[in-house]
């Protein structure tokens, strides 16, 4: 797919990683959706960065709470009004507990469902029926490498959900619509560590490649997925090799 004029949504486009998509996107030529839900400053700021990017770069932003159903469902309605039928859907917003099988709530659990995989896959579903028969679109989900070994109990097993939801999608959206999804290593250190940290202060075990990723690598990836139309139902590790080891 040419993402040129396109329509994308990216979810949780404010801030960090979900920001270097929308502005990826903007710079390709499409047409982004910047969603967020608490962070509309910084959603405002990303629309104005792709408005400025080049002649023809456009953005707007739509606020949603994603934990809510009805709340997804008007965002898709409010995207299909001002821009038309989505045909990039980029699922980057997710929530992260670090409690354990003894301290997860019900709540925290729900929550994680609801925001991780319902959300998705409901942002699909609307895609799927704004879509005219034959035309074609992309989704990519942002994944976890962690998937694979999963010690988050709540985030651990939603974000393993929305693999299986990643393949399923895959396979019914067919012909038209590629659907993968990018599990991510170390590309940004928590909000109250700086981003210049010397290496020899990084404890964490960043595998093969032994320096933590780049927006950029991030942002080349989903590039990737959406430019190559014979890849669905893939998972692609930008990772350092995280998963190996």
């Amino acid at each position: 797919m040419d993402p040129n004029r396109k329509v994308a949504l990216v979810t949780g486009a404010g801030r960090r990683v979900g920001r270097a998509l929308a502005l990826a996107l903007g710079d390709a030529g499409c047409r982004v959706a910047v969603h967020y839900d608490t962070s509309g400053k910084d959603a405002q700021e990303t629309a104005d960065l792709i408005n400025s990017l080049k002649p023809g770069s456009e953005a707007a932003v739509f606020k949603a709470d994603l934990e809510h159903p009805t709340e997804v469902e008007s965002l898709a309605n409010s995207v299909l009004e001002r821009f038309g039928p989505v045909q990039i859907l980029v699922n980057n917003a997710s929530i992260f507990d670090r409690t354990g099988l003894a301290d997860v709530t019900t709540e925290s659990w729900d929550r994680h469902f609801a925001i991780n995989v319902r959300a998705p896959f409901l942002l699909a579903k609307a895609m799927n029926s704004q879509l005219t028969e034959g035309a074609n679109g992309k989704i990519v989900n942002l994944n976890d490498w962690r998937t694979a070994r999963p010690t988050r109990f709540a985030y651990g097993v939603s974000k393993t959900a929305l693999s299986g939801l990643t393949r399923s999608l895959a396979v019914t959206m067919a012909p038209g619509v590629q659907v993968n999804e990018i599990a991510l290593g170390a590309v940004l250190p928590p909000e109250d560590i700086p981003l210049d940290r010397p290496r020899e202060e990084i404890k964490t075990n960043l595998g093969p490649a032994d320096r933590m990723g780049t927006l950029n690598e991030v942002a080349s990836a989903m590039l990737m997925l959406i430019q190559n139309d014979f890849i669905t139902g893939e998972t692609i590790n930008v990772d350092g090799g995280r998963h190996l080891v």
